[in-house]
């Protein structure tokens, strides 16, 4: 038989089996479609899909100010969001709502603001500085969903979300 013609071949014989060979080749489709499904969630998962990786790296830009964070994370894993800004004049703000933080810990924010004040369900987080500056948040996921936000750095409004999975 041609090496290129995919069949099963039939044969003759006296044994008395239930040989049902339409049924072995659902079984085989099946098990193709399994294995392509397997790889591509393997592939997904290490560009970062579920955690950590490419996929879930996102960065925004506006008015000369930046954020990048994370899009998907595990819970009680730990992650981190940088927030860049330029053109500082006196006092760096950092405000971000209280609907945020029950789903995301903020495990340390560096540099160490000078004070905040917590209004109408909004946390505001307030530091020296000059020219251009930067703050890291260490984050930690402490309810699985889904959340959506916008965080504001110095009036610059960013809208990110997070996918934490369980």
């Amino acid at each position: 038989m041609p090496a290129s013609k995919q069949t099963i071949e039939n044969v003759r014989h006296n044994l008395q089996l239930d040989e049902n060979l339409h049924q072995h080749k659902k079984g085989w489709i099946i098990q193709k479609t399994g294995w392509a499904v397997l790889y591509a969630g393997l592939i997904l998962a290490a560009l970062g899909l579920f955690g950590t990786g490419v996929m879930s790296y996102r960065t925004q830009a506006r008015n000369g100010n930046s954020i990048k964070y994370e899009r998907f994370l595990r819970y009680e894993s730990e992650a981190e969001m940088t927030f860049d800004i330029a053109e500082v004049e006196d006092t760096i703000t950092l405000q971000i709502p209280q609907y945020y933080m029950e789903y995301i810990h903020l495990q340390s924010i560096t540099p160490l603001p000078l004070g905040n004040q917590t209004i109408d369900g909004q946390t505001t987080y307030f530091f020296k500085g000059r020219g251009t500056a930067s703050i890291h948040c260490g984050l930690m996921a402490k309810k699985a969903g889904s959340v959506t936000s916008t965080i504001v750095v110095n009036k610059t409004p960013f809208t990110i979300t997070h996918q934490i999975y369980p």
